[in-house]
């Protein structure tokens, strides 16, 4: 046997730095120990310094993101990766150096400050193999009807349905959709969509304009990895996620529908902010996300955070499965869309002379044209509605030059205020669905390095410990900006009062004195993860022989702990189920019951074997005492006494046993009757006792009197007792 290697069952690296090479016998049998987790990382994110010496993690840095560890209570710690409300077509990508071999096991706490579409973020596990990024390709021909667009290409596109793409670029912003599936691909050249993440697009109408007619660009499910899964959140519903999976450079598999929204329904990823306090950071999962990546299976699945509910789960692929020979690593990207709708230009001025349509300055090249369809955020004068939010796309009127342009906005008025932004509504996605608050700037302060922003009303829409991105902080008196645009934390909101601490690129002044102003606020996008678990490990299974059905020795004994089991299409409980079909198991016990039951629906229904209350069997010819009947009667005519009268809807009486004596002069018949029916005579000779049983006893029709009468007038002294059942 060759020299000893030590292993490493942290790494996975024995002494020779072989990734998973284990040592061997002569006889090339895998030597190995009792463990069966091979590799075991876990990260809490306490500290976070990528692209250094000894770091796990490797990070590029999209244009504005912001990607930290935060946390500092209750022992919250979570990475924080923070997209950029002002940049389209960024991206953020953050790589775990280790590598993992399948079958692997991953768990990962992830969390959000809030959905938005056009910004998405992807958990993956991925091979490190990559296929070829695909470039935009030109659009010569887009219109829509309803909710149809039709997208013709200058040259073969190669899409098919299902794939994932945007359109950006195009004169009419209406068009300029950030995600969206391809529906149908009649032609090379030509495509059609009807929905995306969001669900069906917005029906309207868009002729081919005269203008741009844009770019399709391609939002790759899995990074352009070759083989792995990846979940991304994608849509404004913290209940849905998009779920891919890839094997050999295929194309990659969807959840949801393949044509249209690829959502799949999953536990929420809502953040739960564990205390409520200044400067107190503590945000926690609602759920954990797990992933199962098997040689014959990738799951993936939620459950609460320190709860012992099961697993839900909500992807399961059997067909598609990456390939268990590659290695992989975690990563998570954050992507804007190109065609995300961002602030266009912060806002100098806005003025209005007596009319409801005011003239707008920007501080740079708008960008706009008369016609195209906007919002505006932050202009300080709200209170008197001189200039209100635009919160709906509303449409340019002019755009004299490139940092003016006029607008309807708000009551007629002679005001001039400051501040804010004007974004260009892509695709109908408003900045409301993009974390713009709708509260403006009226004053800023700040004093020991913390910024204290007065609103026009109550601030809400934000948490504390929350990222937010201040734009168009401008001085209400010459509309200079008072260099406090950029990213902050939110340390306390007490109403109009938002208390913020600068995390932004620059330098902040340390002080300021209260300054009049206008501005807007934007809750920046934050994925947050509090904690990263993988595991791979050698699978081990055992398989039974094959056998014949029915073999009983090869059966493995289940234990149910309550609740139902189901397996296959046969329904396991721990009891007979009452008034149902005959089904597996049936119960071992008698039903304790001190009343009769009701008549089963059908015949062929199961029903349970009945006890007394403390177990003993009820077995004809006797009967429950408590629904037994006992009568004594003085028969002397041939009119019908009753023994009982009709029982309720669907019982019969039944008559099991009688004492009777003839005191009169002659012989008499004893008749038993049901209702006026005769079912039974007996002649009774005089003064001569008769004990009367019938062990098979004597029904009466439902709804009907056990009656009884004599053949002729005589004496006779009668008890009887039956029982009442269906």
């Amino acid at each position: 046997m060759p020299a000893p290697r030590s292993y490493n069952v942290m790494s996975g690296r024995d002494s020779t730095d072989t990734p998973r090479d284990l040592l061997t016998t002569p006889e090339g049998r895998l030597q190995t120990n009792t463990s069966n987790i091979t590799t075991k990382y876990r990260e809490s994110f306490e500290s976070y310094e990528p692209n250094t010496t000894g770091s796990d993690w490797l990070q590029v840095l999209g244009n504005g993101d912001i990607v930290r560890a935060e946390g500092n209570a209750l022992s919250a710690s979570y990475l924080v990766i923070s997209k950029s409300p002002h940049f389209t077509g960024t991206e953020t990508v953050i790589e775990n150096v280790n590598r993992f071999g399948m079958p692997l096991e991953v768990c990962i706490g992830a969390h959000m400050s809030q959905r938005t579409l056009g910004q998405e973020f992807a958990l993956e596990l991925v091979s490190l193999d990559a296929l070829p990024s695909l470039p935009d390709i030109e659009v010569s021909s887009i219109t829509q009807a309803t909710s149809t667009l039709t997208v013709v290409t200058t040259t073969p596109h190669g899409l098919v349905p299902g794939k994932r793409v945007g359109i950006t670029g195009c004169s009419n912003p209406l068009a300029n959709y950030p995600s969206l599936v391809v529906a149908t691909a009649p032609t090379p050249t030509s495509f059609t969509a009807t929905a995306g993440p969001g669900g069906t697009i917005a029906s309207q109408t868009i002729t081919n304009p005269a203008g741009a007619k844009g770019f399709v660009y391609f939002r790759p499910a899995l990074g352009y990895a070759k083989d792995g899964t990846s979940l991304i959140f994608e849509n404004v519903t913290a209940t849905n996620a998009s779920a891919y999976i890839r094997s050999d450079a295929g194309d990659s598999l969807p959840s949801g529908t393949a044509a249209g929204n690829h959502s799949a329904t999953i536990l929420s990823t809502a953040s739960v902010q564990a205390l409520n306090s200044t400067g107190t950071y503590a945000f926690q999962p609602t759920n954990e996300f797990r992933l199962s990546l098997m040689a014959d299976r990738v799951q993936w699945a939620a459950a609460p955070v320190d709860s012992l509910a099961a697993l839900t789960q909500f992807v399961n692929r059997t067909q598609v499965i990456p390939n268990n020979d590659k290695e992989y690593e975690f990563r998570i990207r954050a992507a804007n869309n190109k065609a995300l709708t961002v602030p266009s230009a912060q806002i100098v001025s806005a003025v209005k002379s007596g009319t409801t349509t005011a003239t707008i300055t920007t501080a740079t090249d708008h960008g706009l044209v008369a016609g195209d369809v906007v919002v505006v955020y932050g202009i300080r004068d709200q209170a008197a509605a001189s200039f209100p939010n635009l919160l709906t796309a509303t449409a340019v009127a002019t755009a004299p030059t490139s940092t003016t342009f006029t607008i309807v906005i708000g009551t007629a008025s002679t005001v001039t205020s400051y501040g804010g932004y004007v974004a260009k509504v892509q695709g109908g996605n408003l900045m409301s669905a993009l974390g713009a608050l709708t509260m403006a700037a009226q004053s800023a302060t700040i004093a020991d390095g913390v910024l204290t922003l007065v609103g026009s009303a109550a601030w809400s829409g934000a948490l504390i410990g929350d990222f937010v991105e201040l734009v168009g902080i401008r001085d209400n008196t010459t509309g200079d900006s008072l260099g406090l645009d950029g990213a902050w934390r939110v340390r306390d909101i007490v109403t109009t009062s938002l208390v913020l601490e600068f995390i932004g690129s620059g330098t902040m002044p340390t002080t300021l004195a209260t300054t009049n102003c206008g501005g807007a606020v934007i809750k920046r996008t934050d994925l947050r993860i509090s904690f990263l678990r993988v595991f791979d490990f050698e699978r081990e299974r055992v398989e039974f022989m094959p056998r014949p059905t029915g073999d009983l020795a090869n059966a493995v004994p289940v234990v149910l702990q309550g609740g139902a089991l189901t397996s296959g299409t046969v329904a396991a409980a721990g009891t007979v189920a009452v008034d149902a079909a005959i089904g597996n198991p049936v119960t071992a016990g008698l039903r304790a019951s001190n009343a009769n039951i009701a008549a089963m629906s059908a015949a062929g229904d199961s029903v349970g074997w009945m006890g007394t209350m403390i177990g003993a069997g009820v077995v004809k010819p006797y009967a429950l005492a408590e629904a037994t009947f006992d009568a004594s009667l003085a028969l002397t005519t041939t009119t019908a006494a009753p023994i009982a009268v009709a029982a309720g809807a669907g019982l019969k009486r039944h008559l099991v046993a009688g004492q009777v004596i003839n005191t009169g002069a002659a012989t008499v018949d004893l008749i038993i009757l049901d209702g006026a029916t005769e079912r039974w005579r007996l002649p009774l000779p005089v003064n001569v006792p008769l004990d009367l049983e019938w062990p098979v006893h004597i029904p009466v029709t439902a709804a009907t009197a056990l009656n009884a009468n004599l053949s002729a007038a005589g004496t006779v002294r009668a008890n009887f007792q039956g029982y009442t059942a269906p």
